[in-house]
């Protein structure tokens, strides 16, 4: 027997003795240590029906994720690898971040003289590893990049084989880096790894306040802004890097806050600026307008012969279209608790994601757990309507025990 709940905004309908409720989370907690970020209860590409990527969105790659589960949003071409740019500082940083003191100092050595962008450093200078971020992350500093990676391994190739253990913390799908700059394009990332990247660097307490700084003081020169035009710019902006070379064009990483959410925009060669920064603006956008953050809470008491049995889905945090009504499918094994329930989260003609739901002891479990009913009772609330009558018995499970060729269920 196979139970349906469609779950609206404001609303919840309940269907014989399923119930389903809705609360939002928030992104997800800062953490000082490397550590991939959680894996999306709903993982790969969206489903086929939900929204298609804006049409004013050219970039040659785009993806949109949630920040708290990373599930997708929108997308085209973020699996494919391309040339990135100084989008993979973010990458650097985070590998440099927590093997050294933010206020140890850096004697920088001919390492800094590097083509591209620079922030001035000069052999024999020393700064502290926080100001070397700063001018990584606000300024994209190559040279900052080379001597922070220099103190660090002890020279960039073995800062390359950090960089590349951290991608393998992460899961990323590439694992080969040639700089630690994005210059030369020596090394191919997709869109989605750097997806990933982004939201373990949001996720991080030393370096979250650094993506989201409009500008930066560094040592001896003036303020200058960041790179990034939309902090200060697009409401809630909160990083995170910009990136250019001719084989990856104009770049952006990007990522914003509003009403408990945080969403991550990844543009790849997005034509000329100030392209990059309307398109990632466009995508941020309908991800807070055509979606909503959800945790549906399901809990599916049966009455059987001889008593109850009783199920409930752990919580799992998905995003659904707003314009799609989100449903969950719950399929009851005809002998409980002999096996599982079966439950499957739909937004639209696709399945979301298949759950496990975990069996508990008793329907007064149910209740306690929710804040329904009577605990000790041993059976739920008349109201909850968790309750199964005797026609649902008579009826529904007559239809179960026909179907399954059971001569009795218990």
């Amino acid at each position: 027997m196979t139970a349906k709940i469609a779950r609206r905004r404001r609303a919840t309908t309940v269907l014989a003795a399923l119930t389903a409720s809705l609360c939002l989370v928030g992104p997800v907690p800062a953490t000082a240590e490397l550590t991939a970020p959680p894996t999306p209860a709903v993982a790969g590409p969206p489903p086929s029906d939900w929204p298609d990527v804006p049409e004013d969105v050219t970039a040659s790659a785009v993806v949109l994720v949630e920040a708290s589960s990373g599930q997708r949003l929108l997308e085209r071409g973020a699996e494919q690898p391309r040339p990135v740019a100084s989008t993979i500082k973010v990458l650097t940083a985070l590998t440099a971040v927590d093997r050294v003191e933010l206020d140890a100092e850096v004697t920088v050595g001919p390492e800094v003289l590097v083509e591209g962008a620079s922030v001035g450093l000069r052999p024999g200078e020393t700064w502290t590893v926080r100001q070397l971020l700063e001018a990584i992350l606000i300024r994209s500093g190559n040279d900052a990049a080379e001597a922070l990676a220099t103190f660090v391994g002890g020279d960039t190739d073995r800062f390359l084989r950090l960089m590349e253990q951290d991608a393998a913390r992460l899961g990323l799908e590439q694992r080969d880096f040639g700089s630690v700059t994005g210059l030369g394009d020596l090394h191919e990332v997709s869109a989605l790894d750097l997806a990933t990247i982004a939201r373990a660097a949001l996720a991080h307490e030393q370096l979250r306040p650094l993506l989201a700084r409009r500008e930066v003081t560094l040592p001896g020169q003036p303020t200058e802004p960041n790179r990034n035009l939309l902090l200060g710019s697009y409401p809630g902006a909160t990083g995170v890097k910009t990136g250019f070379t001719l084989a990856a064009g104009n770049s952006l990483i990007a990522s914003a806050q509003r009403d408990g959410r945080e969403l991550v925009a990844v543009v790849l060669d997005a034509g000329d600026d100030p392209a990059r920064f309307t398109q990632a603006a466009r995508l941020l956008d309908a991800g807070f307008d055509a979606y909503a953050l959800e945790q549906p809470s399901v809990r599916l008491d049966l009455a059987v012969a001889g008593g109850w049995h009783s199920y409930a889905l752990p919580p799992t945090t998905v995003t659904t279209p707003t314009d799609r009504p989100a449903s969950v499918s719950v399929t009851v094994p005809a002998r409980p608790p002999e096996a599982q329930v079966e439950v499957e989260v739909h937004a639209g003609a696709e399945p979301l994601t298949e759950l496990a739901a975990r069996t508990l002891a008793s329907p007064s479990a149910v209740a306690a757990e929710a804040g329904d009913g009577d605990a000790g009772s041993g059976t739920p609330d008349a109201g909850s309507a968790a309750r199964l009558g005797a026609a649902l018995v008579d009826g529904a499970y007559a239809s179960l025990r026909a179907a399954s060729g059971a001569d009795a269920l218990r």
